[in-house]
């Protein structure tokens, strides 16, 4: 009998955990300088789309991400093509100082903690406003991608980041200067097709010469 209620208690905590991860829509801009890009992440599971829209509106490319495989995936709309993302890239490796401070501030519908993430020799501070609502899929995201921009970089310089999203990320110099700011803009919960997270029929593999 002990043994069936551990086994039922696994199951329950099992399902609970499945039906918790986040799986819906998120929509944010990137502002670099005078620059800013629309994005939109696609998340079910261990799949993430990443579509980057122009300023009309028009999908100007996707990626397909597999956390599980490791793989990624470039689309384009426009030709028709996909081509195989190789990860070649070492890891950078940053001495950084991390610092969460217990400040809360209401963003996007979820109460966020402020995290300061700042390195002297890399001369930059990032100051993250995360949301938790078992965002699981983005700390292997960014591994899988394997970024070199600081907003990535550093945020995975962070412990227990398990299950959190930067609703704000702001990249800031050591002089206050603003480098660059990642601002989510609307989340959407809700089931998404497999479709999405699959190359379109039609499409060739683009092939290096």
């Amino acid at each position: 009998m002990k043994r069936f209620l551990l086994t039922l208690s696994l199951l329950g905590s099992l399902s609970l955990a499945n039906a918790q991860a986040f799986e819906g829509i998120i929509e944010f801009t990137k502002t670099t300088g005078p620059v800013v890009t629309n994005y939109k992440y696609y998340v079910k599971g261990e799949h993430i789309r990443i579509e980057e829209i122009s300023a009309r509106g028009d999908v100007q490319g996707i990626m397909l991400v597999d956390t599980r495989d490791r793989t990624v995936t470039a689309l384009s709309p426009d030709r028709k093509l996909y081509m195989d993302v190789p990860n070649m890239r070492l890891p950078k490796d940053v001495e950084t100082e991390v610092k969460k401070t217990g400040e809360m501030k209401d963003m996007a519908g979820y109460k966020c903690e402020k995290w300061v993430v700042k390195s002297t020799k890399e001369d930059r501070v990032l100051t993250y406003w995360v949301a938790n609502d078992e965002f699981t899929f983005f700390v292997p995201l960014l591994e899988t991608l394997n970024r070199k921009d600081e907003q990535a970089v550093f945020f995975l310089e962070i412990k227990d980041a398990k299950g959190v999203f930067p609703m704000l990320g702001v990249e800031n110099k050591l002089d206050g200067a603003e480098v660059s700011k990642l601002e989510v803009t609307k989340i959407t919960k809700g089931v998404q097709k497999p479709a999405l997270f699959e190359i379109p029929a039609g499409y060739n593999k683009f092939e290096r010469n």
